[in-house]
């Protein structure tokens, strides 16, 4: 099972040795693939081979290139490696608009109950209260809204009245970071299954790859909001180490299926249930993460 995440913040050559990834910088150190999940490009001073990107491909590593800003900006996975994608593809193209209403209906419920619980980890009980009783008004397909209205209440509450997810600032550039790294593993998992991210269950945007990568990562995105409340300040920097604890969230807990799993185990968790809810036709089988205090998962 693959679980290490590897950040290369300094000039690298990447090669492949043995069937490990061999770093090299000042010094050297080498790393089994089947043990690596993620891979994070934060310096442009990398050497990379094609061999290299093949064997990444082939353990279902997935790989991230960042700005200037040190934010990711580009994702590398590997590429229709499920044995019946055609049956998948036509499966999920033949989804009715009903069944994808009740889907988000399911993770939207789930996303404002995981805020709710987040705002109840800050002891912040009355707005968690008012979240809770949102989450059990959602209807089909969200028409009403109320991810929006949950929105509204919640970052203020857990953030200030003057947050503002518009503002060029740590919260937010801590926020984004930790979106994009989970929303990869999301996409990761989703092509892995067979499926074609562009193809979302609310998400229809025609620029957007990942429109179904952003439909799941919905109930995972309080996780991000609860390590950042606890962890960032005003005059926290936006360094190597804050970016290293933000890209092991996918080795946190969460609760799915009634038992404990590393976000990682919960994504491939989440999609392969979203395979026997389109083949069953049942959007009740969708299993969605519950989240919990930040802690690491263990392994053992």
């Amino acid at each position: 099972m693959s679980w290490k995440s590897v950040v290369i913040t300094q000039p690298t050559k990447l090669s492949i040795k043995n069937r490990q990834l061999k770093i090299t910088q000042d010094e050297e150190w080498s790393i089994p693939m089947e043990d690596i999940s993620s891979v994070v490009l934060e310096t442009p001073q990398i050497s990379i081979s094609s061999k290299v990107m093949s064997m990444m491909a082939d353990n279902k590593i997935i790989m991230y290139s960042c700005d200037d800003k040190h934010l990711p900006n580009g994702i590398f996975i590997p590429f229709a490696n499920h044995s019946r994608q055609l049956k998948t593809i036509k499966n999920q193209l033949k989804c009715t608009e009903s069944f994808k209403k009740r889907c988000w209906q399911r993770i939207i419920i789930q996303k404002i109950f995981n805020q709710a619980q987040v705002l109840k980890l800050c002891n912040k009980e009355k707005m968690a209260e008012y979240l809770l009783n949102l989450s059990q008004k959602v209807n089909s397909g969200d028409t009403e809204n109320k991810e929006a209205i949950a929105a509204k209440a919640y970052f203020p509450s857990l953030f200030g009245n003057k947050f503002n997810r518009e503002y060029d600032d740590i919260y937010n550039t801590t926020l984004n970071y930790g979106y994009s790294i989970i929303r990869g593993a999301i996409a990761r998992a989703i092509v892995a299954y067979g499926y074609l991210p562009a193809i979302g269950i609310h998400h229809k945007s025609e620029l957007n790859q990942y429109n179904l990568a952003d439909d799941f990562i919905e109930p995972f995105r309080p996780i991000v909001d609860l390590w950042v409340k606890t962890n960032i300040k005003n005059k926290t920097e936006f360094n190597k180490y804050t970016r290293a604890e933000l890209v092991n969230l996918l080795n946190v807990d969460v609760e799915i299926q009634g038992k404990l799993q590393s976000v990682n185990n919960a994504i491939n968790i989440m999609i392969a249930s979203y395979t026997t809810a389109i083949n069953q036709n049942d959007y009740k089988k969708l299993e969605l993460p519950e989240i919990l205090p930040i802690k690491v998962h263990s392994y053992e």
